[in-house]
């Protein structure tokens, strides 16, 4: 058979493979990434008084939010009606929104912070670091259980392949209860400074809390959804 003919044959063959909705799936948790580590910079910054390193940073997040916003719509608008998928479409779906609902939540963080701009000190500065930092180890599992999806599909969900996306799932319910109690032991410590910090200070910080939360809260969310999609 005559290679230019070939060539027109594996084209659009091509082209349709490169279209695969898991492909644009793990795309989009590698934007999920890419903000993760972005905020995480950002927010360090703001607690050590580099303001100008902050707003870099925000920016960036600001920025890689955007993308990742207009490749979720691209997957949706996309995603042909009648395509067979060897997963439960409204689930893949799903777990979109989730991937995207953590990076509305992590530009969120960064706004948030940028409305008042106030060196804290190091004990609130530590406090913010560690709760940051768990938020980060909860995406991370989070992105492991996504990454591993193909394997998993490529396997036709043989039982190893699973059991391992399983295994990461349930690193980040434990990663998001512990969260959970940083947020609270944080809270407890905010109240405790008492007339220390004024009221807008006070709310500040307590708002900041409560949306390195969500961001925690929406990982489990996600990872959630990918349990839902090994369910087959």
């Amino acid at each position: 058979m005559p290679k230019k003919f070939i060539d027109r044959i594996r084209a659009p063959i091509l082209g349709t493979l490169s279209t695969d909705p898991f492909e644009k799936l793990i795309e989009h948790a590698k934007l999920v990434n890419k903000c993760t580590k972005s905020m995480q910079m950002a927010v360090e910054a703001y607690f050590k008084g580099d303001f100008d390193t902050f707003e870099e940073y925000r920016a960036i997040v600001i920025e890689e939010e955007e993308m990742a916003d207009k490749l979720k719509r691209s997957i949706r608008n996309h995603l042909p009606s009648r395509i067979h998928m060897s997963v439960d479409k409204s689930n893949f779906l799903l777990l979109i929104t989730q991937q995207d609902k953590i990076l509305d939540y992590e530009e969120d963080v960064v706004q948030w912070l940028s409305m008042r701009k106030v060196v804290y000190g190091q004990e609130i500065e530590n406090d913010f670091k560690k709760l940051t930092d768990k938020a980060i180890e909860t995406i991370e599992y989070f992105e492991k259980a996504v990454f591993n999806l193909p394997e998993v599909l490529e396997s036709s969900f043989a039982d190893e392949e699973r059991n391992e996306t399983k295994e990461y799932i349930r690193k980040v319910s434990l990663s998001e209860y512990e969260s959970d109690l940083m947020e609270h032991d944080v809270s407890k410590k905010l109240f405790s400074l008492g007339d220390q910090l004024s009221n807008i200070d006070f709310y500040h910080l307590m708002r900041t809390v409560q949306l390195l939360g969500e961001v925690s809260n929406h990982a489990e969310n996600a990872s959630d959804r990918v349990r839902t999609l090994l369910a087959k």
